[in-house]
């Protein structure tokens, strides 16, 4: 019974989070060039990577989704939902993945609201948004190249 917590703890989490169907919420964060990004101005299609400096997960699927943006052209904007990684953090961590937008505090939003307001649980989740801002997959945990792919092709996607 004990090894089912944590399941159900991430199944609860899912249920929570914004859907596959659903419009994103709307947010307000810095580029790293202190352009902000929003909901409306947002490159779309799009993938969106909730993360954590400290995350073990996020340090052994970053490589893998870097290559992923390098090969679409699709931009990948990554959001760290701890509020101790600092602007000069996440910046010296996104060093090694140029392709990469990490997305900053704004006088609005700080990045570990916008996770609460996708209801994020955990980390790494990556939502993959479609041309209309649309969920149209959702991964708590890591995303796995073959599924990340065929959900840029259901956002409408050319893959090369």
């Amino acid at each position: 019974m004990r090894k089912l917590g944590p399941l159900l703890f991430l199944l609860w989490g899912l249920a929570l989070a914004v859907q596959p169907g659903q419009r994103i919420p709307d947010f307000a964060l810095l580029d790293p060039k202190g352009s902000l990004v929003t909901l409306s101005n947002l490159k779309k299609p799009a993938v969106l990577v909730f993360w954590a400096s400290w995350c073990p997960v996020c340090r052994a699927e970053f490589p893998g989704l870097h290559r992923v943006a390098e090969e679409t052209g699709v931009p990948f904007y990554v959001i760290s939902r701890e509020p101790k990684d600092t602007k000069e953090v996440v910046l010296s961590y996104m060093k090694a993945y140029p392709r990469f937008i990490p997305l900053l505090a704004s006088e609005r939003d700080r990045p570990h609201e916008v996770a609460n307001r996708f209801k994020v649980l955990g980390q790494p989740w990556t939502f993959v948004v479609d041309g209309e801002g649309k969920v149209v997959a959702l991964f708590a945990g890591r995303a796995g190249r073959e599924a990340l792919l065929d959900a840029l092709l259901l956002a409408g996607v050319d893959l090369p």
